[in-house]
Order: C-alpha cells, then sequence, then structure tokens
C-alpha cells in the first residue's frame, strides 16, 4: 500500500458526514462538535500523510503545514463547542474561521479559508506529478470539482456574499477529492 496514513485520513474525511448526522438522529445534538473533531483529526493525519507522495518537498511541506494547520483550527472550533467561553469562541469562529470573513480580513486572508486553498493545490501537486493510471483520471474530475468549489466560494466573497451567507451544502463538493485520496493511497508501490 502507497500510503496507509493517507488511507486514514480519506477514510475520516469520508465518515464525518455520515457520522455527524448519526450524532444528531442518536442524541439530538453534537453534530457541530462531532463533524469538527473528525475534520480536524483527519486533517492532522493528512498533515503526516502528504510526505508518503512522491512530490518536491516544499510542496509536500505545503501541504503538511496547511493540513496540519486545519487540524488546528478544526479541533480548536470542537472545543469552542463543548467549553462555552466567549473568548475562545470568538477566537476560534471569528479570528480563524470563516466568520471572521469580511469583517476581519478578505475571505482568501482568513485561515479557515486560506488552508483549504492551499492544501487544493497540493492535491492539484500530486495529481500533476505523482499520479498514474485510472486514479488520475478519478483525480482530474474530483479535483475539477474541488477547484471549481473553491473558485465559486471565493468569488461570491469577492462580490459580497459571506462565505457563513453560503450554502453551506456545497461543502460536500470536497468529498470526491478524499475519494480519490482513498485510491491514490492504496495503490500498490511499483519499486524501480
Amino acid at each position: 500500500m502507497r500510503s496507509s496514513r493517507g488511507l486514514l485520513a480519506a477514510v475520516v474525511f469520508l465518515l464525518a458526514v455520515p457520522v455527524a448526522l448519526l450524532c444528531q438522529i442518536l442524541f439530538g445534538s453534537g453534530a457541530g462538535t462531532t463533524i469538527h473533531l473528525a475534520l480536524g483529526a483527519g486533517s492532522v493525519v493528512l498533515a503526516l500523510a502528504v510526505f508518503d507522495f512522491k512530490l518536491p518537498r516544499w510542496i509536500n511541506w505545503i501541504g503538511c503545514v496547511s493540513a496540519g494547520a486545519l487540524g488546528a483550527i478544526f479541533l480548536l472550533q470542537a472545543v469552542a463547542l463543548l467549553i462555552p467561553n466567549d473568548s475562545l469562541n470568538h477566537f476560534a469562529y471569528q479570528v480563524l474561521g470563516q466568520s471572521g470573513a469580511g469583517s476581519l480580513f478578505p475571505a482568501l486572508l482568513v485561515p479557515e479559508s486560506l488552508f483549504p486553498a492551499l492544501l487544493v493545490l497540493w492535491f492539484v501537486a500530486m495529481l500533476l506529478f505523482d499520479s498514474q493510471g485510472k486514479t488520475r483520471i478519478l483525480g482530474f474530475v474530483a479535483l475539477s470539482i474541488a477547484v471549481g468549489f473553491e473558485v465559486y466560494t471565493h468569488t461570491l466573497s469577492y462580490l459580497g456574499t459571506p462565505i457563513e451567507a453560503q450554502p453551506q451544502i456545497l461543502r460536500l463538493l470536497m468529498l470526491p477529492m478524499f475519494v480519490w485520496l482513498l485510491f491514490e493511497s492504496t495503490k500498490k508501490v511499483h519499486l524501480k
């Protein structure tokens, strides 16, 4: 297997929504906390997995830092949901999160918007430099959707629609990227 950590990260990302929905159905609450915990855990594992792929070291470092920062932000937001503290909530959601877009910074400079964009760029680099065969076709489709979503989101934000006013269901358009990661991670390593 090419990357067991990549496989684990992809599974965590892909199971985040169903597990959050299950928590909401079973307990009547907790979907927000669950989704943030899953996205945080998936991002941290992905930060470690980027070095399993054969990309220039500086590109892998961009992927690692982006995924690690996203993991920290999502985990901090989960903690802010669990611990009622106005300062923590403000920092996690207004300063680091997408709720701060427009009021403090342009949307692309908000950490929760910047790091996913950089992570998508890492995925594009992986597609161009390290993907082969049938999974490369799946990668083109998945990343076309992800890049289109990123462009759409940032265009709406630039035109004045705040990120929190945009349809949140569209974030599911990022999931095909993790389906592709699942397939890339399970490829057999060919020794030369």
